[in-house]
């Protein structure tokens, strides 16, 4: 089964709320709609009440009924800015009120709010804003999740026949990672692949070295990740640094990493570098036919992710989908 169709099958029957951030926007309205619809979701859009219903009007969607939040209105803006200054006392940073009030004036950041106080399950913008914004306002806001201090970004790779399912990490956040990141990065994933697609995480840590066939400091960087995940769980089925083919053919696993745990069988690859990892999800996509779904975020104490600002409803129907399929299943 499909990463989508996992979710699918999740989200049926127990709608939760997601919020769309960037909601004056007719492909949020789109999506909103047919979340209802499919009964997947229960959708709020935050914008102007007046704006989104002219959207409504426009996409035909009028029939469906939306829940619309005005992020700047007096009650609730009060209530955010009161909370975030809470919220950052709290970590040791002390705001006026006026700043406070300033920053969640920002739709993204009122969407934040709502994942936090637990008033939706996931937030999902991008589509109008930025993916700096995107992931500032969940830093700020949400924050990291317990045990972790990295925000970062996958792909779920899908095989031209829907047989196999790879994850690339990280493609979308972090351009050169440290050897801490990528073990917070290698755990994050390989929970996630666990629970939400019972599939036993085996995690290649890629580079241009097999196993010391080369030395340099991009090398060494992977080489202490690997230990820094023994030493965190030696039970998690892991190995580098690898090349790609030694980490993905068994035949030549045994001649360039005899002993290796992984086989040659991978389906999880972190990249040393952001470089890496994003031209591998294009060669992947575009030479070899795959389909890659994402980038989705991981590492947030709240279901939180990015979408290009020029995705399609369809891109943000399955993002609010997936998203909160990983919410219920992949912690």
């Amino acid at each position: 089964m499909c990463v989508f169709e996992r979710c699918v099958d999740i989200c049926r029957g127990k709608p939760g709320v997601v919020v769309f951030s960037d909601g004056e926007d007719k492909r949020a309205v789109v999506a909103a709609a047919r979340l209802v619809r499919n009964d997947l979701a229960e959708p709020v859009l935050l914008g102007r009440p007046m704006a989104v219903r002219n959207i409504l009007q426009q996409t035909g969607e009028t029939g469906t009924a939306l829940r619309v939040i005005d992020p700047l209105s007096p009650a609730l803006l009060e209530r955010n800015a009161a909370d975030y200054q809470a919220n950052q006392k709290a970590r040791g940073k002390d705001i006026s009120e006026a700043d406070a009030v300033k920053a969640m004036r920002v739709p993204l950041a009122a969407g934040a709010m709502m994942v936090r106080r637990g008033e939706a399950e996931v937030g999902v913008g991008g589509n109008l804003s930025s993916t700096a914004d995107v992931i500032r306002a969940g830093l700020r806001v949400l924050g990291t999740a317990p045990g972790t201090k990295t925000v970062s970004s996958f792909f779920f790779i899908i095989s031209p026949k829907n047989d196999k399912l790879f994850m690339f990490t990280d493609a979308g956040v972090i351009p050169d990672p440290t050897p801490m990141q990528l073990a917070d990065i290698a755990f994050a994933t390989s929970r996630l692949l666990k629970n939400l697609m019972d599939e036993e995480p085996r995690v290649a840590l890629l580079s241009f070295s097999t196993k010391g066939s080369a030395e340099h400091a991009r090398v060494d960087k992977m080489r202490e990740a690997l230990a820094e995940i023994k030493k965190r769980d030696p039970n998690l089925l892991v190995d580098g640094e690898l090349q790609v083919d030694a980490a993905i053919v068994p035949e030549v696993a045994r001649l360039k990493a005899p002993g290796s745990p992984l086989e040659g069988r991978a389906n999880i690859f972190v990249f040393p570098s952001l470089e890496a990892g994003n031209i591998a999800y294009k060669v992947a996509q575009r030479f070899g036919g795959y389909t890659a779904f994402g980038p989705l975020l991981q590492g947030f104490a709240g279901g939180w992710h990015d979408l290009s600002r020029g995705c399609s409803s369809d891109d943000m129907y399955k993002m609010a989908v997936v998203g909160m399929g990983m919410e219920r299943k992949g912690k």
